[in-house]
């Protein structure tokens, strides 16, 4: 496929995932994980570049400006011990370092929906919690960098991740994805205005 072609594919599934995401999680039942991966990819690949940048012109990346844990592990990173011995070239690094935890950010919540799908009654490999996750990051794109945007960006990618993919993969009972998402979506809220964090998020 012609690199054209592939973000192509890619912008017509974001918008895809974005107008219609039962019917999205609906088509994308039977397919393997690499296309899941790429859109992945492709996503985290925007955010990794574009983070670093705003950092730089300084725009923190907190839980009011980031959809993603990683930017905001990353940034810390960066602030506490990178900065002080690489000056403005840290921010290059922060984007691997985003990339790297991102991925890892990956295999957790893949893992993490499975364990807690399979108990609800769900069927399916962890395939999946995969798919779940990596499709699920697409609303990042809209402004997952932004402070206050981030925030909508953020929601509306926990909403995909933990229930609307999962709950259509796994064919679970609708009240029992609902228990499940309104528990994450209540420790959330618990975690943020307790300790100004949302560790649960992406």
């Amino acid at each position: 496929m012609a690199l054209s072609e592939w973000g192509r594919d890619s912008d017509m599934r974001l918008l895809d995932l974005l107008m219609d995401p039962v019917g999205f999680f609906e088509k994308v039942k039977n397919e393997g994980g690499k296309p899941a991966f790429v859109f992945f990819l492709q996503i985290t690949l925007v955010i990794s570049v574009v983070t670093p940048v705003v950092n730089y012109f300084g725009i923190a990346s907190t839980d009011f400006s980031s959809a993603y844990q990683a930017q905001i592990m990353a940034y810390m990173f960066v602030q506490g011990s990178l900065l002080s011995q690489y000056g403005g070239y840290a921010y290059l690094l922060e984007s691997i370092l985003i990339l790297g935890l991102a991925f890892v950010m990956l295999v957790f919540l893949a893992g993490f929906l499975h364990v807690f799908y399979k108990l609800m009654g769900g069927r399916g490999p962890i395939l999946n919690g995969w798919k779940a996750v990596c499709y699920g990051v697409g609303p990042c794109l809209l402004g997952g960098f932004l402070p206050y945007i981030s925030l909508f960006a953020a929601f509306y990618s926990l909403l995909l991740q933990f229930y609307i993919g999962p709950k259509i993969l796994y064919e679970v009972k609708e009240w029992k994805a609902l228990l499940f998402i309104s528990i994450i979506i209540a420790l959330t809220f618990i975690e943020m205005f307790r300790f100004g964090t949302t560790v649960v998020s992406f």
